[in-house]
């Protein structure tokens, strides 16, 4: 991405020392492969926009502190069978009502009669509740949403940045209410920059390390960030063996990108998003660091006529086992897809959507 720079702005745009001040008249587009990282404290009385598209996203960090509302125009999904999109929101402060009313914003989300394709997800009862003008309350940072526009295109979220901790309570439901619970928590990046997922995009620092070393998410079977593909064939997972690029390349989890998270426990846990997380480096979205290893792998992809029904990942390198390796084996996020394989030794009782083995 490009570094946007600042000083040949005209003032009253002020750069002192490591802060930078933007006064009331004036204004910064950020566009989609560029960023703007601020050592010190940022200050918006004026106009500060982010761009994006589907495949490229702006990025802007603040070390110090926060204030002014930015707009971040972040790119979702059409609707359509087996599209939409998950997303969170990538700013604080951002009520639901403000959101679809805005007035790029009314016109751009899929509508269906009174309800908006903004909805929320409940693990307890497996559920999803969209919009409407009543909805109360805003859209909570680190959670995620399913989102539609009518034709794909973007929406702007107005709001302030995030600069510190951030968290968003997860729950392990599976079984609960006759059943009908689940595992799987909607979170997403509540950054408007990239965020570091996997070991390869930093070997402490990272979204999946921080989190299962805490016992927040689920550091066995189920470690790894499960992402919608939008293509009717359901979710894919990335984890230490696989990337935003491809196998064995950094996951960089882009602003606002929302994912699924397998819960660790029972009780209500604080899920963690840290500022060490953040990076301007990324690309692409999931609809779309350390040394890497040598490696095989292959799919195996399941099809009824030309439409792609389940997939299947197997992964050789040196190191694995051919029982669970926590990160590298991920299970599959529907357990009765038609499609899966079982850890060789050891078998847990999960199908695994990727299989990773030693080169042996």
């Amino acid at each position: 991405m490009k570094k946007l720079f600042i000083l040949f702005l005209l003032l009253p745009i002020l750069v002192s020392g490591q802060d930078l001040t933007i006064k009331s008249g004036s204004s910064i587009t950020i566009g989609k492969t560029s960023y703007i990282t601020v050592p010190g404290n940022f200050s918006n009385s004026g106009t500060v926009t982010l761009n994006s598209d589907s495949d490229e996203f702006s990025s802007i960090i603040v070390s110090g502190t926060a204030t002014g509302n930015i707009i971040y125009n972040r790119y979702v999904n059409q609707v359509g069978a087996g599209e939409w999109d998950l997303i969170g929101s990538p700013v604080s402060g951002l009520t639901i009502n403000s959101f679809i009313t805005e007035t790029s914003n009314a016109s751009s989300i899929a509508r269906n009669g009174s309800l908006y394709a903004v909805g929320s997800y409940d693990n307890i009862s497996d559920t999803w509740t969209n919009a409407t003008i009543a909805t109360t309350g805003s859209l909570n940072l680190g959670q995620g949403y399913q989102m539609a526009t009518t034709s794909g295109g973007t929406l702007a979220f107005t709001g302030t940045v995030a600069t510190g901790n951030q968290t968003i309570t997860i729950q392990n439901n599976d079984a609960a209410n006759l059943g009908t619970g689940r595992r799987w928590n909607l979170v997403a990046n509540p950054f408007p920059s990239y965020i570091k997922g996997n070991i390869a995009a930093d070997a402490t620092h990272n979204f999946l390390k921080v989190n299962a070393d805490a016992g927040i998410i689920n550091g066995g079977d189920y470690l790894a960030a499960y992402g919608w593909k939008a293509d009717g064939s359901g979710y894919v997972a990335y984890n230490y063996i696989t990337g935003s690029t491809g196998d064995s390349t950094p996951l960089l989890i882009a602003p606002g990108q929302g994912f699924f998270v397998a819960a660790n426990s029972t009780s209500p846990q604080a899920l963690i998003f840290t500022p060490q997380m953040r990076t301007t480096a990324g690309g692409d979205d999931f609809i779309n660091g350390a040394p890497i290893l040598l490696y095989y792998n292959f799919d195996l992809k399941l099809f009824h006529g030309n439409s792609e029904k389940a997939e299947t990942k197997y992964f050789f390198q040196e190191g694995l086992t051919l029982g669970l390796d926590p990160g590298y084996d991920a299970g599959a996020f529907d357990q009765l897809t038609p499609l899966s394989s079982r850890l060789p030794e050891a078998d847990t009782g999960v199908n695994f959507q990727i299989n990773a083995m030693s080169l042996e």
